[in-house]
Order: C-alpha cells, then sequence, then structure tokens
C-alpha cells in the first residue's frame, strides 16, 4: 500500500487546483491521527457501501459517492473537523472529497488489495 503522502504528491501533480487545500484533510483522514484507510474502509461497510470502496481499491472503474453518503460515513464532527482543516465549508469540502477520495484511495492500493496493519506487520 503507497503512503498517504506519496499519493497526495501525485494528486497534486496530475490534478485540479483544488487538491491543495485537501492535502492536510486527506492526509488526516486517510494516515493520520482521524483515520486510516483500513478504519474509512469499516466506516464504508457498516454504511452498507461497500461496493463503493471496493471499486476504488479495486483496478476497475470507481463508483461515484455523493456528498450526502459520504457525510453519513464520515459522521457530522470528523467532516467538520476535515473542511476546518482544508479551510473550507463543509459542503464545498464533501464536493472536493467525493472528487479526489476515489482517486487517493486507488493509488494508495495499487495492488487492487487493502493491505490491513496486521498485513504490514507481518510483512516487515
Amino acid at each position: 500500500m503507497r503512503l498517504v503522502h506519496e499519493v497526495v504528491a501525485t494528486l497534486q501533480r496530475d490534478t485540479d487546483d483544488y487538491v491543495t487545500p485537501m492535502s492536510a484533510a486527506l492526509q488526516e483522514l486517510l494516515g493520520g491521527g482521524r483515520g486510516s484507510l483500513p478504519e474509512l474502509a469499516d466506516r464504508f461497510s457498516a454504511a452498507g457501501l461497500a461496493e463503493v470502496m471496493a471499486s476504488w481499491i479495486g483496478n476497475g472503474p470507481n463508483l461515484p459517492i455523493s456528498t450526502a453518503d459520504l457525510r453519513r460515513v464520515l459522521g457530522e464532527e470528523r467532516v467538520e473537523d476535515l473542511a476546518t482543516l482544508a479551510g473550507l465549508d463543509s459542503e464545498r469540502f464533501l464536493i472536493h472529497l467525493t472528487r479526489v477520495l476515489p482517486y487517493a484511495v486507488h493509488h494508495m492500493t495499487p495492488e487492487g488489495t487493502l493491505e490491513t496493519p496486521a498485513d504490514a506487520r507481518s510483512h516487515a
């Protein structure tokens, strides 16, 4: 699994300029104090959206996600915290996140599988 800061650097290089304010929020959500990719995948499963996350991890096309579903997955408090970190209001933050999160998850899982913390320890 690629590290989130590598993916954010790729996003900043390959996509529109809205990634820059999102970089700190993405790093926190996918590999920082506010979460990890395996934890996010668990949240998607609990919300009944496992197939969306699986499409982002897998090698096929990425399924879209709505801002409402993303808000439900993350929870209102986490959305507000991450939006503040990105310097955006929560709705604008979610709009941008629906665009960059599938790309970020897909690029963090280039082998098409989600490596859990236990998997990472076994490879060490």
